[in-house]
């Protein structure tokens, strides 16, 4: 119901821009001059006609995955998009990033990996776009060897998402007790990250090396700094906006431990 509100609002509203633009000028400058302003303007109402047209097409296209999310549906939107992806080859990014979510939400995890393993064979730059929710099977399974192999693929590949990507690599070496490297990636994440979760978790996962003089004293310097930035009721609400990162699922307890640390005297 709810997209069919705003489809009927998005025709309303262009319907009403449509009668503005074309009876305004009969209003101020008459009939005469209204008749030789439409014979000009005749492409204007084309392209009214190719707008509603494509609002229109493009919600009766995806018709039957809207109802799915409106009705919060996920078992039929995985097989719908399952449909999509392994029958029709359709790689597009939003039924992959729905294909996951949706799999996470039906508990099944084994579903990613089938996805991973089809695009690495028929889209292979999808995987590195996707390389963080598409390693969440591995997070969520706690296999460091194959957490620290899967994202260390993709360690240099620049995405929005490096910094998480660099994080879950450091966490695999960390359980795996590769400490240098883990820490070397996690100071780098720190000094300059304006993502401020980020920062929190990898200052969280270098406080154990605070022993170390110069781990020490980033730790320190950026913690302080961090605290003072925001209140841990705003950090709270921080975390509550990222809850559709998928991210946000592995870390919940962790976030809570690091804020717990973070705002300790």
């Amino acid at each position: 119901m709810k997209f069919k509100l705003i489809l009927l609002s998005f025709n309303i509203l262009i319907v009403l821009s449509f009668l503005i633009v074309f009876l305004l000028p009969f209003f101020i400058l008459g009939a005469d001059y209204s008749a030789d302003y439409w014979h000009n303007s005749w492409y204007l109402s084309i392209g009214f006609v190719l707008v509603i047209g494509l609002i229109n097409s493009v919600y009766f296209i995806n018709k039957k995955l809207l109802v799915c999310l409106e009705n919060e549906d996920w078992q039929g939107l995985k097989n719908l998009l399952d449909n999509y992806i392994f029958e029709k080859n359709k790689y597009k990014g939003i039924y992959i990033k729905l294909y996951i979510n949706a799999s996470i939400a039906t508990s099944s995890i084994n579903d990613i990996k089938r996805l991973e393993a089809r695009l690495r064979e028929s889209a292979p730059s999808k995987v590195s776009a996707f390389a963080l929710p598409l390693g969440m099977p591995y997070l969520l399974e706690g296999e460091p060897v194959a957490m620290k192999n899967f994202y260390g693929e993709f360690i240099s590949v620049k995405t929005d998402y490096s910094g998480w990507i660099k994080w879950n690599y450091c966490f695999a070496l960390l359980l795996l007790k590769e400490t240098e490297e883990a820490v070397s990636i996690l100071t780098g994440l720190v000094t300059p990250q304006k993502d401020k979760l980020l920062k929190l978790s990898s200052l969280y996962m270098l406080s154990p090396f605070s022993s170390d003089s110069e781990v020490g004293e980033i730790i320190t310097n950026e913690k302080a700094a961090l605290a003072s930035s925001m209140t841990r009721t705003l950090f709270t609400k921080e975390v509550d906006k990222q809850r559709e990162n998928v991210q946000m699922l592995f870390l919940s307890k962790i976030l809570n431990e690091a804020l717990d640390w973070l705002y300790s005297t």
